[in-house]
């Protein structure tokens, strides 16, 4: 299993939390990250909130052109997403739909300043970053952070 760390606007993150948005669209870039069903990813909320505000089981993962993910998300039914959504990934090479499976909020979200008060070289992610679930980064906040929270919803 990969942990995904995403950035993420805050409305896009709280359709995510809130169960209204089923896939999370991505641009990919020639050398992007492979993401598989079953990774964590990891929702760095981004714009004034700045923070690690909980994470979601990666589903059914599609890939293809902006139209494709469009014409087949567009036949899924609650899907979620939207003109806004497909705009982000409109003019794109390629795209990615990740399905947003037992979303959790933690319970008191981690701010950067305070995982940088630790780890003073982590970055926020531009894109999607892989990082390996025993990086300390991973164990010391993102799964205490998990472990202070409820079950995730199914």
């Amino acid at each position: 299993m990969n942990v995904l760390v995403i950035p993420i606007k805050p409305v896009f993150a709280y359709r995510i939390f809130t169960g209204r948005k089923k896939y999370d669209l991505r641009k990919l870039s020639k050398n992007g990250v492979p993401v598989k069903t079953g990774d964590r990813a990891v929702l760095y909320v981004t714009g004034s909130v700045k923070a690690f505000m909980g994470e979601y089981t990666v589903g059914n993962v599609i890939v293809g052109t902006p139209e494709y993910i469009v014409k087949t998300l567009l036949r899924s039914p609650g899907s979620g997403v939207g003109e806004e959504d497909f705009n982000y990934i409109k003019g794109a090479e390629r795209a990615l739909a990740m399905e947003v499976l037992m979303p959790v909020v933690y319970r008191k979200p981690v701010d950067m300043r305070d995982v940088l008060r630790i780890f003073p070289d982590y970055r926020p992610p531009l894109g999607i970053q892989k990082l390996d679930e025993y990086e300390p980064v991973v164990v010391l906040v993102f799964n205490k952070a998990r472990g202070l929270t409820a079950q995730p919803r199914a």
